[in-house]
């Protein structure tokens, strides 16, 4: 019975909290520079050069591929700062990739809807969208789950 109680208790096998606030800033913070960039880009664009149209929509094909490879390097470095298995980092990957993926789309609308006439989006696009992002927002969720705090050595 004392040998049980030892394995039990010993520090390894004690769980430490999870550390919901690291995730929460994780998942709210981890691109938002990049976003905001993108979401700007288009009126900068407009600003420099007035009246071509070509301009934006070369904007709204080079910079989602871009973020996409700047957005991958930063979050696998972030998948990899997890206190996390090997599994679960590789499921991190996955879910990661898929909302990136997603991000490619939706910054591509993003920036093609400064030059998209008024009313080009029916109720039926706003639903689609509400739907991907959510499915972003929930794998992003997963990928960026920071894993249980790392437990104080005990003196």
């Amino acid at each position: 019975m004392e040998r049980f109680r030892q394995t039990v208790e010993s520090p390894s096998t004690i769980l430490a909290p999870i550390d919901y606030v690291s995730w929460f800033v994780r998942l709210l913070n981890w691109d938002l520079l990049l976003t905001t960039f993108v979401a700007v880009a288009p009126t900068i664009v407009a600003l420099l050069l007035p009246g071509k149209r070509g301009a934006i929509e070369i904007v709204a094909v080079a910079l989602p591929i871009i973020a996409f490879f700047l957005r991958a390097r930063a979050g696998i470095y972030h998948i990899g700062t997890n206190n996390c298995g090997t599994s679960v980092r590789r499921f991190q990957r996955a879910a990661f990739a898929l909302g990136i993926f997603l991000l490619v789309f939706f910054d591509a609308v993003m920036i093609l809807s400064h030059i998209m006439p008024r009313g080009a989006f029916g109720l039926t696009d706003y639903i689609a969208s509400a739907i991907l992002f959510s499915v972003y927002i929930t794998a992003m969720a997963v990928a960026m789950y920071p894993g249980r705090m790392k437990p104080l050595i005990e003196l």
